[in-house]
């Protein structure tokens, strides 16, 4: 009957401090300045509709509408005025202007 309710003391003082050892957080205040350094700031409200800005990120150009979404995103403003249309646009605009504009012409004889 003493070796049984050892036994059972025995385990009970394992499950204890199983318990205690897995609950106490050596590095917890490394892992909450971490956390403090790695959560994005919080995106207040932008107003600001009429302006426009160029900014980049990736390596790519894009245009946004102002300066809270573009820094929430993660992209550098480089520019106050939206970005320039990529050449490939504007050439495929002057190829359709100048089809429009023949189309228009009447053929001579």
């Amino acid at each position: 009957m003493k070796l049984r309710s050892l036994g059972y003391a025995a385990v009970v003082a394992a499950t204890a401090a199983a318990f205690v050892i897995g609950s106490v957080n050596v590095g917890e205040a490394k892992s909450k300045k971490k956390a403090a350094a790695a959560a994005p700031a919080p995106m207040g409200l932008c107003f600001s509709p009429d302006a426009k800005y160029c900014a980049v990120k990736g390596g790519m150009k894009f245009t946004y509408v102002n300066k809270c979404t573009a820094k929430a995103e993660g992209a550098k403003i480089i520019s106050n005025k939206a970005c320039p249309a990529p050449k490939a646009a504007k050439a495929k605009k002057a190829k359709k202007a100048k089809v429009k504009k023949a189309a228009k012409k009447p053929a001579k004889k």
